[in-house]
């Protein structure tokens, strides 16, 4: 819609076509005779701009966004292009209704404003990293638990300077890391994988790293999302116990005697065995523990499994020893009766588990049953 104002007479409206006539609600004949004012419809808090920017001097255009009400006296806002008429005080006006695009502007902001502080909000370092050719890792957005993380501050993040997270992996990590965004980049399938970061002070903590391509820049370079999980605490717990399980693997194997552990749900999936009990079984480490999977029940008679776990069950009720006895089947092919005796222990955790011994009495059975014979 257009009309043409006088700037000398408080932005009266001398002429119009009829798509402002129509929003304004003022017949074209009202008009014409100078009933409206410019000035009385636009909001007042953007009269002032509206006049200084219309009248100022030398601008044979002009270029300017405010707020004017409808018929209905509901604001609206619009863009308006003036061309003031030479040698004259009047100027033409042009306006677009652009207050739905201002509107869908404004929540989309208001959405952006509130993700970002609900990203702000995960305990979790999220961020958002360009590829570059150079298989850089250019930084474009941190959440403040990843700058918290890495001793940064989104300032820094956001400055001239380029803030490259390639140069926080732990350079025994790089190689994989590397690799994993390489293949992402030619599979489309995201990155899971834990990798040691450099944080705050020179500090190496282990993290839970996952990204995903989110899209590719004009160049071509692609924009992962990432997010950083602080698994340390975990990591060091698991290497502290794998330490000790190593250590009592290592004396657990050199004990005397053909010795095991177990847990109590699975009585019969060995966990760690000695020497002396490899000997007796006839079969190597790797046999037992990769072939049979560590299922001593792999070696029993089958009709005695349930009996023998049976007995180990109603042994164990409420003391912390149980024992069964059952039959073996050797690599040699012997058939070899054993009994099985187990002292159950607990855990700092809780958690219960048995270490056994096995003992052959197969020439005792034999004995015992020759006897019963006679």
């Amino acid at each position: 819609m257009s009309c043409e104002v006088d700037k000398a007479d408080n932005l009266k409206v001398v002429s119009s076509d009829s798509h402002f006539s129509d929003f304004t609600g003022v017949h074209p004949s009202k008009i014409k005779q100078g009933k409206l004012f410019l000035n009385d419809i636009i909001h007042p808090q953007d009269r002032e701009t509206v006049r200084r920017t219309i009248c100022k001097k030398d601008s044979q255009y002009v270029y300017l966004d405010f707020t004017i009400l409808n018929k209905d006296g509901e604001a609206v806002y619009v863009h308006c292009t003036g061309n003031n008429v030479e040698g004259t005080t009047r100027c033409r006006l042009t306006l677009a209704d652009v207050s739905r695009s201002q509107k869908q502007s404004v929540e989309l902001k208001n959405k952006a404003d509130i993700m970002k502080e609900l990203v702000d909000l995960v305990y979790a370092g999220v961020c958002l990293f360009k590829v570059t050719s150079n298989m850089e890792f250019e930084a474009l957005y941190l959440n403040k638990a990843c700058c918290e993380m890495f001793g940064t501050t989104k300032n820094i993040v956001y400055s001239k300077r380029r803030y490259k997270l390639d140069e926080l992996i732990y350079k025994g990590d790089k190689s994989a890391v590397f690799q994993a965004v390489g293949a992402a980049m030619a599979t489309q399938k995201p990155i899971d994988m834990e990798i040691r970061v450099k944080i705050a002070k020179d500090e190496i903590r282990w993290c839970k790293f996952g990204a995903a391509i989110h899209r590719y820049d004009d160049d071509g370079c692609p924009i992962f999302h990432g997010i950083f999980s602080d698994i340390n605490n975990v990591k060091m717990a698991e290497e502290d116990a794998d330490e000790e399980r190593d250590l009592m693997i290592k004396i657990f194997k050199n004990l005397p005697g053909p010795l095991f552990t177990a847990s109590l749900d699975a009585p019969f999936i060995l966990d760690v065995v000695s020497s002396d009990f490899i000997k007796l079984i006839g079969y190597s480490r790797k046999e037992f523990f990769e072939d049979f999977g560590g299922d001593l029940t792999r070696l029993m008679v089958a009709k005695e499994v349930p009996v023998a776990e049976h007995a180990l069950v109603v042994s164990s009720e409420g003391k912390s020893t149980a024992k069964a006895t059952y039959t073996l089947r050797t690599k040699s092919g012997k058939h070899m009766i054993v009994r099985d005796r187990r002292r159950i222990v607990e855990g700092e955790n809780g958690q219960k588990a048995s270490i056994g011994i096995l003992r052959d009495i197969t020439e005792h059975a034999k004995s015992k049953f020759e006897t019963l014979d006679l």
